[in-house]
């Protein structure tokens, strides 16, 4: 397919038509959704490419291809996160069309904000300064390493043989708080959301987009009522997707989600989504190899006409142990009030245990985008599942800027008897 990325997206401009007013609005910058693990993430790496500058080797430049080869190309380890896949696709983008992409990628950084965001700005500048007085042979071999491994993504943040590694993710917060404690500190978060939501609905510049996946029983629905609990449902658009429709399974497989992208002011919630046609056809073989593979990049690109468009996207893996998964499982069969859960295709979907973990990972790797990437949370514990869940969804809100719109000038106005 041969798709990119563009780092310089980050100053486009956008119009956008509500309802039946054509209102125009132009993009809010691109920044990172999960500012504090993207950014660190990108000052670990960047930390032995800026070392290289002052290295022993023959000149800069090729001290600094050495180093992104060997802390760049390699796969990420076993334990690597979503936003470390985030991160060096970032890297990698920036370091394919440096003249651009650097620059870019450092006015980003800025805008999100905080000294570790300025820290990588900074590193990113001081790379692009060395990379400016780079004789053209070493600035063209270093270059020329990057389009390779952009061109082995193919539109995705990682080779299709690169994956996050569940198995050594944990599905319990080791730092968890007892269930009371947990309960008492939602309350407060779900608090602080509603108020943001607030100022989201009043400004109508931005829109949030929390796209929500996991293994059967991982909590779904119960983030949802319970992380979410009291927000003005006026400002908040749920959509659950399920097996699609004769109509839709004929369609093009964004086609039914664009539909349900929230307009500016308004909080959407995707309970399962477009991952779904990547999920399904990988492990029940419903579709080409060559067709799943595809989605990838379309859906990278869909998340970033999405940024574009100022509309957060955040997305949430709910990380579920297969021992929980057979006790909430069984407890929809043996809990009258939970009967109604029961559907006999979950026991055949638990059978796929392993290549769902497996797709899952490959999701989590490929399509982490600095500008979308994957937040992995905790499932086995509710109560601390649920608190995550809110904290991750205030943490974005808070970093959108969010301000009332100018109040119009009301002196002297007054309200007839």
């Amino acid at each position: 397919m041969g798709m990119r990325r563009s780092l310089a997206a980050f100053f486009a401009a956008f119009f956008f038509a509500a309802n039946s007013h054509a209102q125009v609005r132009v993009a809010v910058p691109i920044v990172p959704v999960a500012r504090g693990p993207v950014v660190a993430a990108i000052n670990l790496q960047l930390a032995p490419l800026t070392a290289a500058l002052s290295g022993p080797a023959a000149s800069p430049t090729l001290g600094l291809a050495a180093a992104f080869k060997a802390q760049l190309a390699p796969t990420p380890v076993a334990a690597a996160t979503p936003a470390v896949f985030a991160a060096r696709s970032a890297l990698i983008a920036a370091f394919a069309a440096p003249k651009t992409e650097i620059p870019a990628l450092a006015a980003a950084l800025r805008e999100a904000g905080g000294k570790k965001a300025e820290k990588a700005a900074v590193s990113l500048e001081k790379i692009g300064r060395a990379l400016d007085s780079a004789k053209p042979k070493e600035l063209a071999a270093l270059q020329g390493s990057a389009q390779a491994l952009n061109a082995r993504f193919d539109g995705a943040t990682a080779a299709p043989s690169e994956a996050v590694d569940l198995s050594a993710v944990p599905t319990e917060d080791a730092d968890g708080k007892s269930g009371k404690k947990a309960a008492k500190k939602l309350k407060k978060e779900v608090k602080e959301v509603n108020d943001l939501e607030d100022v989201l609905a009043a400004a109508k510049t931005q829109a949030v987009l929390v796209v929500i996946q996991g293994m059967d029983t991982a909590g779904k629905d119960g983030v949802i009522k319970h992380g979410m609990t009291g927000l003005n449902p006026a400002y908040v658009r749920v959509a659950a997707f399920k097996k699609p429709t004769a109509e839709e399974a004929a369609q093009d497989f964004l086609e039914r989600i664009k539909k349900e992208v929230p307009k500016p002011g308004v909080i959407g919630v995707f309970n399962r989504s477009h991952y779904e046609d990547i999920i399904v056809p990988t492990v029940w073989g419903t579709h080409p190899a060559e067709t799943v593979e595809a989605r990838y990049a379309r859906i990278n690109a869909f998340e970033l006409e999405l940024a574009k468009q100022g509309v957060k996207v955040v997305k949430i893996f709910l990380h579920v142990s297969k021992d929980v998964q057979r006790a909430r499982l069984q407890a929809r069969i043996d809990r009258p009030e939970k009967n109604w859960k029961f559907a006999a295709g979950d026991l055949e979907t638990r059978k796929h245990w392993d290549a769902l973990q497996k797709v899952f990972g490959s999701i989590l790797a490929r399509t982490s985008t600095w500008y979308a990437p994957w937040t992995v949370i905790a499932a086995d514990d509710k109560p601390n599942r649920d608190l995550s869940f809110a904290m991750t969804l205030r943490k974005t809100l808070e970093r959108m800027g969010l301000a009332y719109p100018p109040s119009p000038d009301l002196k002297g106005v007054k309200i007839p008897k």
